[in-house]
């Protein structure tokens, strides 16, 4: 099992998001702003991190580059972005920044689950 932490302002999204991803087995943690997320990723350290690009307070970006620069740990963890945005300029920003990889809303849980285990096993997370 996997402690996934899912970064997004929508409360109705992130519900969602982290009762499928509880429904199939992963332990998750949810924050409703980019602040929150941060914090959250600095104590807990999960080892995934779905995150939004839009954000009141700390947009997604801000969170990648803030937990690249915590440290060798955090530079190596996965993150996602969840965007409803999916302008190839836009992914590659994130990319650039070194995001994992985009999964765009709405949001297509088989997708959801297949890139969240594909990023798990790479990591080397059961």
């Amino acid at each position: 099992m996997a402690r996934i932490l899912c970064v997004e302002d929508e409360e109705a999204i992130r519900s969602l998001i982290v009762e499928e991803l509880r429904d199939a087995g992963h332990e998750v943690l949810e924050a409703p702003d980019g602040i929150v997320g941060l914090a959250m990723i600095e104590q807990h350290r999960p080892d995934l991190v779905l995150c939004d690009v839009s954000m009141p307070r700390m947009d997604g970006y801000q969170v990648l580059k803030r937990t690249r620069a915590l440290g060798p740990g955090f530079r190596v963890m996965p993150f996602l972005f969840l965007s409803a945005m999916a302008e190839p300029s836009q992914i590659v920003e994130g990319k650039s920044l070194g995001a994992d990889d985009y999964i765009t809303k709405p949001i297509q849980f088989e997708e959801l689950f297949a890139k969240v285990a594909y990023r798990l096993d790479r990591a080397g997370v059961s």
